[in-house]
């Protein structure tokens, strides 16, 4: 009796271990990988080899975040997150670019930044640097910011912005500006008010001391003299003057200060005649070599009036030039150049030039009986 109970557990222990053989030589090791099936099983074991398989179950990568990319070459399951980071910004529409650039990009960033490196993926990619970043050797992340700026002002393919950033912060560190927020805040002003062009020039080029580049020409208190630059600068938003009488056809204005000065001619000519817009907008191109950059009237907000059949020295003896100094302001334009202030603006009094500032300013200064130059000077 003894002897068959022995036999019989023999038997049994036999028969599991056979039976646990059998079951693991059938066992599918992908159970555990999400979103697994019979079709892309066999993706997987004809391009995934041995590692990229154990890394797959290891991690348990769902399926459907690389089976997309499987058949391409040099499809590197390990680099799978930095394919779909660049696929999900929606700027790449063939799959081979995006396996190219996910390669480099885990290869360069992974040295760099080892277990960081897909960090640093999603902020070049975020931020669609990651083109300049594999193809300037200089690229620096503390400036990512900055180049996003500038690179506003090149084309797609031209990374040169990343040398020009770089020799851009050298240039404002000479000018005394130093601090990262600064050069930020710089960089965007300028990056804003000019283009590729007119910023290189306006940044290399050699100033008499004492001149100061302007950073920010659009803003309606911008100065622009003789002591402040704004090189080969071109507003935006240039409207023709129509609906104006005007010395050239060809004359403009940026769009607020027209507008403004339609209302204001409107308002002007329902009791005084012969208003004729003498100057607006000058292109730096139509300047005088010494003027370029240091005329006002190529912010696009400056006009010089007159009136017909009165000679142009009279005009500041006429009703309608007192009506001007009167509520000029009430449209946000003021006298630019007003009586006893020329030791503070540099100029002779000039009842011909408005410039438009915005009508807050322009009451302040009427309120005030401040030049442009004396508020500036207060603000600082």
């Amino acid at each position: 009796m003894k002897l068959k109970t022995w036999h019989l557990f023999a038997v049994i222990i036999i028969l599991f271990i056979c039976s646990f053989y059998i079951i693991n030589q059938k066992f599918d090791k992908f159970y555990r990988v999400n979103g697994i099936n019979n079709d892309n099983r066999v993706l997987i074991e004809k391009y995934l080899d041995e590692d990229e398989q154990m890394f797959l179950i290891d991690n348990q990568i769902n399926i459907s975040l690389f089976i997309d990319y499987i058949e391409e070459d040099f499809f590197y399951l390990q680099n799978y997150q930095y394919y779909n980071q660049l696929a999900n910004s929606n700027r790449y529409q063939k799959k081979k670019d995006i396996i190219d650039i996910g390669n480099s990009l885990s290869t360069r960033l992974s040295y760099l930044f080892s277990d960081k490196a897909l960090s640093y993926a999603k902020e070049l990619i975020d931020n669609q640097l990651e083109l300049a970043f594999l193809n300037e050797s200089h690229f620096q992340f503390e400036y990512i910011h900055l180049y996003k700026h500038m690179k506003e002002l090149y084309g797609s393919k031209d990374y040169s912005y990343i040398s020009d950033t770089h020799q851009y912060i050298q240039r404002l560190n000479e000018l005394g500006i130093t601090s990262t927020e600064d050069i930020e805040e710089v960089i965007s002003q300028l990056t804003t008010a000019y283009s590729k062009d007119i910023l290189s020039q306006l940044m290399n080029k050699t100033l008499d001391e004492g001149v100061e580049i302007v950073y920010n020409p659009y803003e309606l208190s911008t100065l622009v003299d003789h002591k402040h630059y704004i090189g080969f600068y071109e507003p935006s938003g240039l409207l023709l003057t129509q609906d104006i009488p005007r010395m050239r056809y060809a004359m403009y204005l940026q769009s607020d200060a027209y507008n403004a000065l339609i209302k204001m001619y409107q308002d002007l000519s329902q009791n005084h005649s012969g208003f004729i817009l003498k100057e607006a907008y000058k292109s730096a191109q139509s300047l005088d070599e010494k003027e370029i950059g240091m005329n006002e009237f190529q912010l696009g907000t400056s006009i010089s009036i007159t009136q017909s059949q009165v000679s142009y020295k009279d005009f500041e003896n006429t009703e309608m030039s007192k009506w001007l100094e009167e509520h000029a302001y009430e449209y946000g334009y003021i006298l630019r150049y007003p009586k006893n202030k020329a030791s503070v603006t540099n100029h002779a009094y000039d009842a011909h030039i408005y410039r438009y500032v915005g009508k807050s300013l322009a009451k302040s200064l009427n309120d005030s009986h401040l030049t442009l130059e004396e508020y500036l000077d207060m603000e600082e």
